[in-house]
């Protein structure tokens, strides 16, 4: 099988457990009382090994909960509402940033999101450049490979990290793309040290990518980077993008505890 077509697979795929996990918050959402698994799995047209593993990533991202009987029952009604909400607070308050990043440093801005058991961009500022490396508003991004990924992915909950990369699946992309477990993990330890992530041709050949993590109420929920064609890159570059990259970082993390409602505890 090709890469593309490995991709158009994994992509089919998880679009279609996407739906079906919506199907089955539809569900829980539709009765006050827990469901059992074998309803669930009936309601979705699921078998009970498909709908057994939807459940599973919906509690461990804190959709869904289990009662004493087993039951599952719906644990945050609106929180499709709530994440759009807190999607459009982001691109408000980081818009501004975005732009004067790009401006001082010339290259593609990006900005992404944690969102349910994915991860996507939410906002491009493109270089002036004619050669320059770009991106698209509704991607979703590797949470193994790009910087983003790894710099949103590398800061959760066990759980919530493993459901990331059995949703969007491990695949090689280039040469350089890291596909085994063990250096994966290791690679999301080296960005919790260092604190941001490098994407050194593991996308795409020929691109570099440095991103950094954005908080909210003591937690990384977003990403912003800054893409160059390798060639461009020397260390002086990168010394200099990596600096502009963490003020930008610590500027909207700023904004966006700043902007949360008072009283509201922070929980790291």
């Amino acid at each position: 099988m090709t890469s593309a077509s490995r991709r158009s697979v994994s992509s089919s795929t998880n679009s279609r457990a996407l739906a079906m996990g919506l199907k089955i918050l539809q569900c829980l959402g539709g009765e006050s009382r827990s469901m059992s698994l074998s309803e669930l799995a009936a309601l979705a047209n699921l078998g009970r090994p498909s709908a057994l593993r939807l459940l599973r990533t919906l509690e461990n991202l804190g959709y869904v909960s289990r009662d004493v009987g087993k039951g599952y029952r719906l644990e945050v009604g609106g929180s499709v509402a709530g994440m759009q909400g807190d999607l459009s607070a982001l691109r408000r308050l980081a818009n501004h940033f975005c732009r004067e990043l790009q401006s001082k440093c010339g290259e593609t801005v990006t900005l992404a999101r944690l969102l349910d058991d994915h991860i996507r961009v939410v906002d491009v500022f493109e270089s002036p450049h004619h050669i320059k490396m770009s991106n698209t508003v509704g991607r979703i991004l590797q949470p193994y490979a790009s910087s983003l990924g790894k710099a949103i992915a590398a800061f959760q909950d066990e759980a919530v990290t493993q459901t990331l990369l059995d949703v969007y699946g491990v695949y090689r992309l280039t040469k350089h793309t890291l596909v085994d477990q063990l250096a994966i993990q290791n690679e999301f330890a080296t960005v919790r040290e260092q604190g941001y992530a490098e994407d050194r041709e593991e996308t795409v050949d020929g691109g570099y990518c440095i991103g950094f993590p954005i908080s909210n109420e003591g937690r990384v929920s977003a990403a912003i980077s800054i893409s160059s064609p390798k060639f461009r890159v020397t260390p002086e570059v990168t010394e200099r993008l990596t600096n502009l990259l963490r003020e930008a970082a610590g500027e909207i993390t700023a904004e966006l505890e700043g902007s949360a409602p008072k009283g509201h505890t922070k929980t790291g």
